[in-house]
């Protein structure tokens, strides 16, 4: 990838990686979703998606023919996403057999609806003693007075900060989203000291990413987490810990229900603050 900073992550090969371009999987969806049935960019999106498996096998005149285009429109394809050529997509095979373990993993268990309902209320419980109302008073506060928030989040997260984003609307806050299939970076770079950037990073993968772009950045910081890495930490100006454990080489309750539970609080709180005014 261009211009990227290499960054070792748990769980991950030494790669390039920053908010916009985290996770090739994510991409690859991102272009397959938003592009109409026979675009060439659909079509070479479906045959990445399909032979994801095997990626680090597939021959760039085999992947041409096979997507009616050329090599130059391979390579086109693999700079539109965020990489240099066809052989720096490649490089990123590993994705697949890493999220494989982590999607099939979090469901392979027996009796997996009572594991379920078991993890969640412990997640639950968890979340309630490591956040303090006091916590959410003052995330809120902060919201408040912000000239302007981002929320930045992978796309693995994005469902909970969009309710959230839906939801303040009605509060007369319209926080801006980012995260590694839409938004700009330059958002980042154009923030001053009243504004605020919240990161949502269970595993503290994704805030670790885009530590290089928020450097550039002038905003308060807050990060919401189960990663208890204190170098980690040291970079926020504050930190919502979910879990009194680390998390990370693995799907967990607190990335999928974890998120949107804690912004239920917190908008629960700003509406008690400001909302009934």
């Amino acid at each position: 990838m261009k211009d990227r900073e290499l960054i070792e992550l748990e769980g991950f090969p030494p790669l390039s990686l920053s908010v916009r371009h985290f996770s090739l999987m994510n991409s690859l969806l991102t272009v397959f979703n938003s592009t109409e049935p026979g675009d060439p960019e659909n079509t070479i999106a479906q045959f990445f998606l399909e032979h994801f498996e095997n990626l680090d096998q597939l021959n760039v005149y085999d992947v041409a023919e096979e997507c009616y285009t050329s090599r130059s429109g391979i390579r086109r394809f693999c700079q539109s996403i965020g990489f240099d050529n066809f052989s720096a997509l490649k490089a990123c095979a590993w994705e697949w057999r890493t999220h494989q373990k982590f999607f099939i993993g979090y469901t392979n268990h027996s009796s997996f609806k009572a594991h379920l309902s078991n993890e969640i209320g412990r997640m639950i419980a968890s979340v309630n003693e490591q956040i303090s109302d006091e916590d959410l008073d003052s995330l809120a506060q902060l919201i408040h007075d912000a000239g302007k928030v981002i929320l930045l989040a992978s796309d693995f997260s994005s469902m909970a900060v969009r309710e959230f984003q839906q939801s303040m609307l009605f509060m007369h806050k319209i926080p801006q989203i980012l995260t590694d299939s839409f938004g700009s970076e330059k958002s980042l770079e154009s923030m001053g000291p009243s504004d605020l950037i919240i990161v949502i990073s269970a595993s503290g993968n994704y805030a670790r990413a885009a530590q290089n772009q928020l450097s550039r950045s002038a905003a308060c910081r807050v990060l919401i987490t189960t990663n208890r890495d204190h170098g980690l930490r040291d970079f926020f100006d504050a930190v919502l810990q979910l879990s009194p454990e680390n998390h990370y080489g693995e799907r967990t309750v607190y990335a999928k229900y974890g998120i949107t539970y804690v912004f239920d609080l917190v908008y629960n709180h700003y509406f008690e603050k400001f909302g009934k005014r």
